[in-house]
This record gives C-alpha cells, sequence and structure tokens, in this order.
C-alpha cells in the first residue's frame, strides 16, 4: 500500500498583515518545542546529524537556525494558522494584554524570560533559581518532562541534591515511567548519599531493558560509592572491579567519554595499571578531538575539560592536569555539586598513584569548593541590662570584619538567624560576596521579628529581615509552634542550624567552620553566644572569633530610653519564672504502630500481648540506654530517649528483633510487623497526675507521632531535625538517608523525611529464624 498524502487547498487563503508577527513568534515556539523534546530524549547538539550519538547540528537558540530551518518552522506554523482560517475561525488579539503590559503587568518580557528559563536556568544564581522554582509550583500546573529535567539538572549541579531529587519526584508524578528523569532520580539519591536507595531505582531501569550509558554508568557509580564506604580492602576493590566492569561496557557501546575515562580510574584501583593507562590515553584523544570541533557558544564544556584533566592525572602528566582542571572550574563557578564530585575521583586517581603531598595539594586546589559557615552573633550582657546592639555608625567596620574573614577563608554558604544585629549583618555580607544564605529560625517569622528584631528603634532592621527573608535559599523553622521562645528554644535552633549545615557539608565533601561575632564576656545564657562557642570547642571545632569587644569599648552602647520595660532578648537571660510553668527538655522521641494489629481475632490478643509487647519488652531489658518514658495502647508504641542516638540505634534494633520473628509460631498473623517514626525537638517534662510520674509533651510530640502512619511497613523514618542532630554527633551506627517531601497526614503539612538504616548493615537472618 503506497501512502499519498492529501493536505487542503489553502492556496487561497492568505495571513492578514497583523498575524504576520504571530507566525514569526509561532514558528520560534515550534522550534523551541521541538528542541526541547529532544534534549529530554537525550539528543546534544553536534556539527552534522548522527542518529547513533543523538547528535543534531539544529539544537541551537532559534535566532543561530540557518534560514532555511527558520523557514521550514513558518511553514509548519502557517499551515496550522490558514487550516484555522479554512474553517471559520477567526485570531483576535486581547487588546488587554498591550495595556496590562504597559502597566507593569508580569507578561510580555517576564514570560519571555521565564520561558527561556524554564529550559536552562543556568543563568540564575541558586537563590533565584530556587525562587523560580517556588514560583512555578506555586502555580500547580503541570509542566513539561524538560522543565523539570532541566531544574534538577542545574540544582543537582549546583550541590542541592534534595532538592533536586525533589524536583524529579515532582516529575514523575506526572510522568512516571520517563527514563531521563529517573536517571536524574538515581543520581540525586547518589549525590545524598543514598546509595542502596539509588540502586533498586538502577536495577529496574535495567530489568526493563535500559542499557543506555547512563544507566550503565549510574549503576557503575553506585558501586563506586559503596566502594568508599567499604570497611576492609577485600570488599572495597571488589565494589570497585563491578563498577569497572560497568563502566567499560557502557563505553565499548557508546564511546562516551565520561564513562570511558570512569573506567579507566576503576581499573587503576583495581591494579590494572597499564588498561587504565591505554583507556586514559585513548580518551585523552578523543576529548581532544572534540574540543577541536567547532563549539556552540552556549555549550558547557565543564565535563570534557575535567575529563582531560583526570586522563592527564592518570597518565600522570600532573602539569597538564592541573591546567585542565583550573580551566573547567573556571565554566563550574557556583557548580559545587559538579566540582565535588570532580574533585572525589581526582582525589581516588592521587592515592592510587601515591603522589607527593604537595602534588596533592596542588590539585586539590584546583576545585574551589567553598567552606560552609555556621555563624551566632548574640552579645553577652551584664545581668539587668540588655544592650540593643552597637551603634549604628560601627556597622560598616563590623561588617569589613566580617567580609575579610569570609573572603580570607572562601565561605561562599553561610547558615544563621536572623536577628539584628549580627546575625543581619553576616547575611548581608554573603550576599555582597555572591555567597548562598540559608536561613535558621526558632519558631514562627511573625513571632521571631517582633522579639528579635523590631524591638530595636535604630538600624532599619526590620525592613532588612524582610529582604534577606526573600533573597534565602531556604527558610527553615524550627518549631513551627507559636512561641515568643526560650533559651531551650534557642538552643534548639543552633543544633538544627549546625546540623543542617553539617549535612550540606557531607554532600559537597566540604569543611563546616564556626563562626561569631562578639565581645568577650562571660555570658548569661544556654543559648547564647558564648555558650554555643563553648559547645562548638566540646565537639573539637575551633570557631573564628570576631572580637569586637575593643570596638564596644571606645563606643557608648545604645540604651534603652528612659522608662522603656527591659525586653528579653531570647537566648540571653531566661525570662522571670512563672509559677507553675513545666521545664523544656530537647528530646528524641520515638513512635511504632504494629501493622496487622486490627485484623488480630479477639482470642489472639493475650498471645499479641505475651510474644509480640513481651518482645519488644525483652529488647528494653536488654538495651544498655532506657528510654526516659515508655508508653502503650493497644498497637501503639511512644517512647522519650535522652538523645537521637540511643533513640536510633533502639529502633534499628526493634525493627531488626520483629521482623526476624516468625510470628505464626505464636498463633499470630505472619505479617505483623511495625512502623517506627523517630523526631528530634524541645518538649515539656511534668509530673502526669493519672500516670502519676514524669511525662512528655509538645507540639514535636505531635510531629512525631504524624511521621509514623506515613512510613512504609518494617522501616524507620525520621524527620529533618532528627536528621540534623544525628549529624552534628559522631554517630557511626546508623545513617539517615533522604527519602524526599512527604505529605503529613490530617493537612498537618509537606516535610522533609529520612531513611533511619544502618551504616555497614551485616547478613540479615532469614524471617522465621527467631522464635
Amino acid at each position: 500500500m503506497t501512502y499519498r498524502p492529501k493536505p487542503p487547498d489553502l492556496s487561497n487563503i492568505s495571513l492578514p498583515p497583523d498575524l504576520q508577527e504571530l507566525l514569526e513568534q509561532l514558528a520560534r515556539n515550534t522550534h523551541e518545542t521541538w528542541a526541547a523534546q529532544r534534549l529530554a530524549e537525550g539528543w546534544r547538539y553536534g556539527e552534522c546529524r548522527n542518529d547513533l550519538k543523538k547528535e543534531h547540528p539544529c539544537l541551537v537558540p532559534y535566532d543561530r537556525l540557518p534560514e532555511s530551518e527558520k523557514e521550514y518552522d513558518r511553514k509548519i506554523t502557517q499551515g496550522v494558522l490558514l487550516g484555522i482560517l479554512s474553517r471559520g475561525y477567526r485570531l483576535e488579539r486581547d487588546s488587554g494584554a498591550v495595556i496590562r503590559a504597559s502597566q507593569g503587568d508580569a507578561g510580555a518580557s517576564a514570560a519571555a524570560s521565564t520561558a527561556a528559563q524554564l529550559i536552562d536556568p543556568s543563568t540564575l544564581d541558586i537563590g533565584k533559581t530556587i525562587e523560580l522554582w517556588r514560583l512555578l509550583k506555586s502555580k500547580n500546573e503541570t509542566f513539561p518532562r524538560q522543565v523539570y529535567q532541566s531544574f534538577a539538572s542545574n540544582i543537582l549541579g549546583r550541590g542541592e541534591p534534595l532538592l533536586a531529587y525533589d524536583i524529579v519526584v515532582e516529575g514523575l508524578r506526572h510522568w512516571p515511567k520517563d527514563v531521563s528523569l529517573r536517571q536524574l532520580q538515581s543520581l540525586s539519591l547518589l549525590r545524598s548519599g543514598a546509595i542502596h536507595r539509588a540502586l533498586r531505582v538502577l536495577q529496574q531501569l535495567k530489568q526493563e531493558g535500559h542499557d543506555d550509558e547512563e544507566t550503565l554508568g549510574l549503576l557503575a557509580r553506585a558501586h563506586k560509592d559503596l566502594a568508599a564506604q567499604a570497611q576492609d580492602p577485600a570488599t572495597r576493590k571488589k565494589q570497585w572491579g563491578i563498577a569497572h566492569k560497568s563502566y567499560l561496557q557502557a563505553y565499548n557501546q557508546t564511546g562516551g567519554y565520561w564513562t570511558g575515562i570512569n573506567a579507566a580510574t576503576m581499573a587503576l584501583l583495581v591494579g590494572q595499571e597499564e588498561k587504565a593507562l591505554s583507556l586514559a590515553q585513548q580518551v585523552l584523544r578523543e576529548c581532544l578531538l572534540e574540543l577541536e570541533q567547532p563549539q556552540d557558544k552556549n555549550q558547557d564544556l565543564y565535563w570534557l575539560q575535567a575529563t582531560l584533566g583526570e586522563a592527564s592525572l592518570i597518565s600522570k602528566d600532573l602539569a597538564a592536569a592541573r591546567r585542565w582542571y583550573m580551566q573547567a572550574a573556571r565554566i563550574a563557578r557556583d557548580r559545587y555539586g559538579d566540582l565535588s564530585t570532580s574533585r572525589r575521583n581526582a582525589r581516588l586517581v592521587m592515592e592510587a598513584l601515591d603522589l607527593q603531598a604537595a602534588d596533592k595539594q596542588r590539585l586539590e586546589s584546583c576545585f574551589p569548593i567553598p567552606r560552609i559557615a555556621i555563624f551566632a552573633g548574640h552579645l553577652s550582657s551584664p545581668p539587668g541590662r540588655r544592650p540593643l546592639w552597637f551603634p549604628p555608625h560601627l556597622e560598616p567596620v563590623v561588617q569589613e570584619r566580617i567580609k575579610a574573614l569570609l573572603q580570607r577563608l572562601d565561605i561562599r554558604i553561610g547558615y544563621a538567624s536572623i536577628a539584628c544585629a549580627a546575625d543581619i549583618l553576616f547575611l548581608e555580607t554573603m550576599l555582597k560576596i555572591k555567597g548562598e544564605i540559608n536561613i535558621v529560625l526558632p519558631f514562627a517569622v511573625k513571632e521571631y521579628k517582633k522579639a528579635q528584631v523590631t524591638l530595636v528603634p535604630q538600624g532599619n532592621w526590620g525592613k532588612r529581615f524582610d529582604r534577606l527573608l526573600k533573597q534565602a535559599s531556604r527558610v527553615v523553622i524550627a518549631s513551627e509552634n507559636r512561641t515568643t521562645g526560650n533559651a531551650v528554644v534557642y538552643e534548639y535552633c543552633n543544633l538544627l542550624k549546625h546540623g543542617l549545615a553539617n549535612l550540606r557539608a557531607k554532600m559537597l565533601d566540604a569543611a563546616v567552620v564556626p563562626m561569631a561575632v562578639r565581645d568577650q564576656k562571660p555570658g548569661d545564657g544556654p543559648a547564647d553566644t558564648p555558650a554555643l562557642v563553648r559547645n562548638w570547642r566540646a565537639q573539637g571545632l575551633e570557631p573564628e572569633i570576631i572580637d569586637i569587644g575593643d570596638l564596644l569599648a571606645a563606643s557608648q552602647v545604645l540604651e534603652l530610653p528612659d522608662g522603656a520595660a527591659v525586653p528579653w532578648l531570647g537566648g540571653s537571660l531566661e525570662p522571670p519564672g512563672e509559677p507553675g510553668k513545666f521545664p523544656q527538655e530537647i528530646r528524641a522521641m520515638m513512635f511504632a504502630d504494629v501493622v496487622g494489629y486490627t485484623r488480630l481475632m479477639e482470642e489472639q490478643i493475650p498471645d499479641f500481648i505475651r510474644h509480640f509487647i513481651g518482645t519488644i519488652n525483652s529488647l528494653m531489658a536488654e538495651f544498655p540506654y532506657k528510654p526516659l518514658l515508655k508508653n502503650t495502647w493497644g498497637d501503639a508504641l511512644y517512647c522519650v530517649f535522652a538523645n537521637v542516638s540511643d533513640a536510633g540505634n533502639f529502633s534499628l534494633l526493634l525493627q531488626e528483633r520483629i521482623s526476624a520473628i516468625d510470628w505464626t509460631r505464636h498463633g499470630l498473623p505472619e505479617d505483623l510487623n511495625l512502623r517506627i517514626s523517630l523526631h528530634a525537638g524541645p518538649v515539656f517534662l511534668y509530673e502526669d497526675p493519672l500516670h502519676q510520674g514524669p511525662y512528655y509533651t509538645g507540639v514535636h510530640v505531635s510531629r512525631a507521632a504524624r511521621i509514623e502512619p506515613i512510613t512504609p511497613i518494617g522501616q524507620v523514618y525520621a524527620s529533618q531535625q532528627f536528621a540534623a542532630l544525628v549529624s552534628t554527633r559522631k554517630i557511626t551506627d546508623f545513617i539517615c538517608d533522604y527519602v524526599g517531601r512527604v505529605p503529613l497526614p490530617k493537612q498537618a503539612g509537606i516535610i522533609p523525611l529520612y531513611l533511619v538504616r544502618r551504616s555497614h548493615p551485616g547478613p540479615r537472618r532469614p524471617r522465621g529464624k527467631i522464635s
């Protein structure tokens, strides 16, 4: 059968002159839509079309297309418009659009700018990229796949794998089978440290027949990450060998330089030096040839030049390696995630080559990954009086000292609260040096602003506070319940601030620097700056102190107006005691729910209490760090522990013990199991009149309870606060893998959650071996 197209005859119809401009706009849109789809399918720019390598010469902006290609898009668009007109439809312009645009509505130019950024947000800094994504997400619309891919890739490259993961998951809600999104999902998980979850995604892709370079390369990356976590050399070498095999398979199939250079590095690590050198030299030649080809001015050469650096390093040409790495770093700018990946590979090669310390240092300096600052800045004060800060004329001097320290230590990511005045000065200075700011508040914005900012009449602090909130990459509220704060709430905020900085530093393999602006007075509270400095030192961290005692001594401290009440600044002295007030403590809470309890027969209840609850009781008796509180009702268990270490270890032991028992031997359902949730925060301690003993309660207890219903059966989930506090302690027994932002039941909000698992799980006993 021969197909003969029969388009309608439109020769007697012409476009009105006022639609000619629309024709050009739609032709441009036709090209952008085609290009976006090609990029989403894995195509890239190439001088000549190559379907095998997925390269196309027209993957350039519309304005750079040859006139023949533009005319092709115009003809397609013209056919659509003429077809609409031939069927009796009219095309009329909304006259109000011009008026709205002239009145400053976000229309025309803003829409064009946003449309370009949807495909390539790399023109924005990380703060504006996140802000744009939040704006798009607030529209509650479904975007083209390439929007999710572009934003996730960009943010992932900037060193924000958790946010990248959230964006990918949003895209997968609409396109659950999309291969590129699932590959980005696995890469986000790998860069956040959730190796086993990434492996499950990648193994599913491979089972579906996706043996492409990206899937095979990411599988290899997962095994390379497992090697980094291995405790013994034999396991490490085995994982490197698996990674080498997968990288080499991908390279042999596609000739892609990124899998080729990784195959060379893995060969070096498993002791195949000749093979490593041969592969590196081959990749080096291929990359140099590609670099000689005409380049699109918007083409990203970072990975090409970083690969040349790694190939030169394997070839022991250290001067060339350093040159290529430095060129790549100039392209990367603030792509800290990409820089961290390249540096990690370089370190593997340097260790395998056993380079001298000086050579290692010179190569390390090629990767400008900044330090991360956690900041505090409350001044201490004598009892009975509160200095509201220093006079405004001291601000420029203090800001210069902050700037000098930030630049000397190369700090470009900061975590701070936003009280006046030192916090605000620190955050403003970070923005002036093009840094990234992350704000952590102890409680709700409105109450915090009133308690810590606007009570000072001078300095325009309120407006500066509002501006910084808008410019922050993220704002985290430690305790979302309504409160005016006390020392425990501020102490909790400080711990959370430190923990979040640690989590970020772990992903980037960056250093955390505690930093404080203060005088040398002793302080008067458990959550003020001097106390925080002492805590840092107790953890082995030596903070950078900007001592402004000399400035304060030479200047008169701003006093309250005569007759004004003395406000309490949280984090300094405690407010006056109140009769009957309950003390607060920062504790870790565990909730566990028995899955399958509601299906029990009435006569099974005694066996459930005897064996299931009895097993929990036996474990508590064995556990060396007893819970401060334990309670059970029906199918639920609630415990409060002294710290996150005890809570995490007990929860995992409980999950392992319950999962290993064959409950049918006790006349109970086979699938009887637990869901366990963890959270940490300030809770009230009081004498419960019904229990006639100490009890803990508060909003943070409710938060722990709300996580439990959305926890998968047989797993342990934790809040971001719990994971952050884990990162501030030297805990090696377990780790927290990012799960994503998950809606809580009863419309209690959407929060980041983490999977708690053993750092180095041993062989699991088969279910049913324990009776």
